[in-house]
């Protein structure tokens, strides 16, 4: 048996966002994007959070769109690298499609200790609610 290694991250986080979130939350990334930041997305009953690592960017160095049904998370560019500390600026840029079932007007986001957090809460009709009993007349 043979292994082959898949190394096309897009690739996998378009399939693993399909597999989990169907199409609700689907990760749609630019062809041209050069840098991977890594991310993870958890969604909850009632919110959807996006955690970006992001070390070495404030929050003045970074960009939060929301387009049309897309989130674009980038980063301002940087003119500085620093050739003697081996710190590079890089940019980057990832687009998500956002749903109807997310209320966009409450969308948030902070950074703390070299993470963006975005938090995106969903519409109260796309709330799970637990089943209950229903008594009988």
């Amino acid at each position: 048996m043979t292994l082959v290694r898949l190394n096309q991250p897009r690739l996998m986080n378009r399939l693993a966002n399909e597999a989990f979130y169907g199409n609700m939350f689907s990760d749609k990334l630019e062809s041209n994007n050069n840098s991977n930041v890594d991310y993870r997305i958890n969604e909850e009953d009632t919110i959807v959070n996006i955690e970006f690592a992001v070390p070495g960017f404030s929050k003045i160095d970074l960009e939060i769109e929301l387009d049309n049904n897309f989130l674009i998370v980038k980063s301002k560019e940087r003119e500085e690298n620093d050739v003697r500390t081996g710190f590079s600026a890089f940019e980057f840029e990832k687009r998500f499609k956002v749903s109807d079932k997310m209320d966009r007007d409450k969308i948030s986001a902070h950074t703390e200790n070299g993470v963006l957090y975005i938090s995106i809460p969903k519409v109260e009709a796309a709330i799970v609610k637990p089943a209950r009993s229903i008594e009988i007349e």
